[in-house]
């Protein structure tokens, strides 16, 4: 159960009406820093939809974050976005494994973003090795999309963790097919 109590309907305003158009838990809680919900939700809907780096692999940076934080909401949220940016089953399978230890079939870019991700989120910065991996891959440009991407999901799950955010009834099954490690 969440920490703090969800706003209603009745606590709409005009600052934080387009914030709260998602029915999703995160903003009814986020809402009630107004000015900073709305802010929060431009940067995560910019990263999803107007960054030019690739959405799959972003999905994969992602969802990294979420398992390896054992964050509910993040990895429950972005198993169902994932499938609509690329992510596969068999993605999802051979990402868990390849966080549990086991060696997969991803490419070389693929582990290093994988890793880069869970360096950064154990530890607040990615190797060298998995940096140079993907620099010999993507522009400038790109990497700082990557990192802006990994940054800004490792706080949004302390954010989620911290406050206790209850998943969607719908997201639900997301959880029970690809259930966290205890």
């Amino acid at each position: 159960m969440a920490r703090i109590p969800y706003l209603t309907e009745a606590d709409m305003t005009d600052s934080n009406r387009e914030v709260l158009s998602r029915r999703i838990n995160l903003y009814w809680a986020a809402g009630h820093a107004e000015g900073g919900a709305k802010n929060f939700s431009n940067m995560g809907l910019w990263l999803r939809f107007d960054s030019k780096f690739d959405k799959r692999l972003r999905e994969f940076a992602i969802l990294t974050v979420g398992y390896v934080t054992r964050a509910p909401y993040e990895w429950a949220q972005h198993v169902r976005l994932g499938y609509d940016f690329g992510v596969t089953d068999h993605d999802l399978e051979r990402l868990i494994a390849e966080l549990e230890g086991t060696d997969t079939d991803f490419t070389a870019v693929e582990k290093a973003i994988i890793h880069g991700a869970a360096e950064m989120t154990r530890t607040t910065r990615m190797s060298d090795g998995n940096w140079d991996t993907l620099a010999a891959e993507f522009n400038t440009e790109l990497m700082v999309e990557l990192m802006m991407a990994i940054s800004f999901y490792v706080g949004l799950v302390r954010f989620l963790n911290t406050l206790q955010i209850d998943l969607e009834e719908d997201v639900i099954p997301y959880l029970q097919k690809y259930p966290l490690p205890e």
